[in-house]
């Protein structure tokens, strides 16, 4: 019985793997046709001859595009290419990276990255500390606040994505309290503006 569970996570994994393949192959085959918002896509029959996948795999590729909202099918109108939010792929790829073998140190030590990141890039004033310190009892808030300073809207899309996994997680803080009153310090001591 065991055994037969063990070939069927292989088989799963088997396909999960070939399914993102399928899916890559055409997002591919999108950027080398130069493909832009409202072109329409080979068909079927045309997508699965040239990438050498079956139609079926061809059909449940694109119906993972679709919902996603990179294409839109129309009945008896064929696959078109949809208007992208030019952060929209932080999401998307996020979905691709981030997979059920991604282990939680990976994702807790990119989130612990990625704010040690901006601690460097936010500049340390007296009305960010109060504010960082106003909400030290919260993790969560205390690691907002800080990224929220940044100028950069596409870091903070990323640390969003990153830190969404992170919540799924259920592990509780990031840091502790102690951690925190420690980064606090840290800072100040980057130096304060004149």
């Amino acid at each position: 019985m065991i055994r037969k569970r063990e070939l069927n996570g292989q088989m799963h994994e088997k396909h999960a793997s070939t399914f993102h393949e399928n899916i890559s192959k055409i997002r591919k085959l999108i950027v080398q046709s130069s493909l832009v918002p409202g072109d329409r896509l080979p068909s079927e029959r045309e997508l699965a001859e040239t990438l050498s996948i079956s139609r079926a795999s061809v059909r449940e590729a694109l119906r993972a595009l679709s919902f996603l909202g990179i294409v839109e099918t129309r009945r008896g109108g064929g696959t078109f290419l949809c208007e992208q939010d030019r952060h929209q792929y932080i999401e998307i790829l996020s979905e691709f990276i981030v997979t059920k073998q991604t282990k939680a140190t990976d994702i807790v030590e990119m989130l612990r990255l990625l704010e040690r990141m901006a601690f460097t890039e936010v500049k340390p004033t007296s009305e960010r500390l109060t504010d960082l310190e106003r909400v030290i009892a919260d993790d969560r808030l205390f690691r907002q606040q800080l990224i929220f300073q940044l100028e950069n809207e596409l870091f903070i899309r990323i640390w969003n994505e990153v830190n969404r996994f992170f919540d799924g997680l259920d592990v509780g803080d990031l840091y502790t309290l102690e951690e925190r009153k420690l980064l606090i310090e840290t800072w100040r001591g980057m130096g304060m503006p004149e």
